[in-house]
């Protein structure tokens, strides 16, 4: 047996590679242009989402270097061994079944490369809608609010003003509202998208803001109402307050809100043993608010009343007697408004065709498999040869 059939052909192997390289970049070249893929004029252009992978393809060369060295040396080892020994202690091996390793393993790698350049053709049309939600914050400001039952160093206005800050701290594209009351009730941020804003105008509200002390729900509800927009969205109100009520029965705007599928929500603040109202809130030297018996005015959560105003418009109420309140159960009820989309229409989405050198990649790196060494029993299995 010659003494070429122990050693491979490295000249051969070169030009074969070489030749390889420039049948595959001017096919990868060229191809596009001929069916049109780069045309400018065309709308449906080849274009590559991540071109960066491509500095990945510099790798083939360090790979192809390694390769040619490793034969090169076992050319060398190969040549000092006499013809006897290499015909009882050596295998005979072929330059083109190394060359085949070789361009497998070169092409799945390239191929993988391509996928990952993230090659897009073409458009596909695609629907999509908008979600959209109006909520409104309706705050108690009478005068109860600035007990400080909760805490001894914070009312409940301020325990209140933290909540709305918390809840809006976890909106994500609802547009908010703020209405204040107690005697009456009055818009104090109309319905915006606005967050920082809508915090800023939290931050200024006092219960000195509206003079004609009391707790009108009534007028707060009804006021709430007419801040939303003839928009087909989503719809909510937050009340707020300690449920001390002290004007009209608000069953009639509770049923209105029920019958308009406003979602309704309470929260409410403060405590069952309750606490003194101080008459100024910056003074509390002063003393505190009195009957006009002379009896010192004690002021509770009234929990029965919050839980029957919820029930009549369909919603549900909660009580926080916390300085920080767990608004998890509001923020469930929130998102499960049922949200109007809106805003629907139609794009181009590009058609993503990365799958196609990914299927490439996979099918050659299985031909590898089957061509290496260790696979070729069952190659040859699988062409028929004995």
């Amino acid at each position: 047996m010659s003494k070429d059939k122990y050693i491979y052909n490295i000249k051969v192997l070169i030009a074969w590679s070489i030749a390889w390289e420039i049948i595959f970049w001017s096919t990868c070249y060229f191809t596009p242009f001929i069916l049109g893929l780069f045309d400018s004029a065309n709308s449906e252009q080849l274009i590559f989402e991540q071109p960066s992978a491509f500095f990945f393809l510099f790798a083939i060369v360090p790979i192809f270097g390694i390769y040619i060295y490793n034969l090169i040396r076992n050319n060398k080892r190969t040549a000092k061994l006499s013809q006897n020994i290499q015909k009882s202690f050596m295998k005979p091996v072929s330059t083109f079944n190394s060359f085949m390793r070789y361009f497998l393993f070169r092409n799945a790698i390239g191929f993988l490369i391509l996928a990952m350049a993230l090659p897009t053709f073409g458009t596909k049309k695609e629907q999509s809608a908008i979600d959209k939600l109006e909520l409104v914050i309706c705050l108690d400001i009478s005068s109860s609010m600035n007990t400080k039952d909760i805490s001894k160093t914070i009312s409940r206005l301020n325990i209140s003003k933290r909540a709305i800050n918390q809840l809006i701290n976890k909106l994500n594209g609802e547009r908010i509202g703020v209405c204040l009351f107690a005697n009456n009730a009055f818009v104090q941020l109309p319905i915006t998208n606005d967050y920082a804003a809508a915090k800023m105008f939290v931050r200024s509200i006092e219960t000195s803001m509206i003079s004609d002390q009391g707790t009108n729900i009534n007028a707060a509800l009804q006021m709430s109402m007419k801040m939303f927009s003839k928009e087909k969205t989503g719809k909510g109100i937050v009340l707020i307050t300690d449920g001390e009520h002290h004007e009209s029965n608000p069953s009639e705007v509770l049923m209105n809100i029920r019958e308009s599928q406003i979602n309704f929500s309470v929260l409410g603040i403060g405590t069952l043993n309750g606490g003194l109202v101080p008459k100024d809130p910056d003074r509390p030297e002063i003393g505190y608010k009195k009957t006009p018996t002379g009896k010192t005015i004690l002021s509770k959560l009234n929990e029965k009343f919050i839980q029957e105003i919820a029930t009549k418009a369909g919603g549900k109420a909660s009580v926080s007697s916390n300085e920080f309140p767990d608004l998890s159960a509001l923020l469930t009820q929130i998102n499960q408004i049922k949200r109007t989309k809106i805003d629907s229409f139609e794009f181009d989405r590009k058609q993503e065709r990365y799958q196609v050198p990914l299927l490439i990649a996979l099918i050659v790196w299985l031909l590898y498999l089957l061509w290496s060494k260790k696979h070729t029993n069952v190659l040859n299995k699988l062409i028929g040869q004995k």
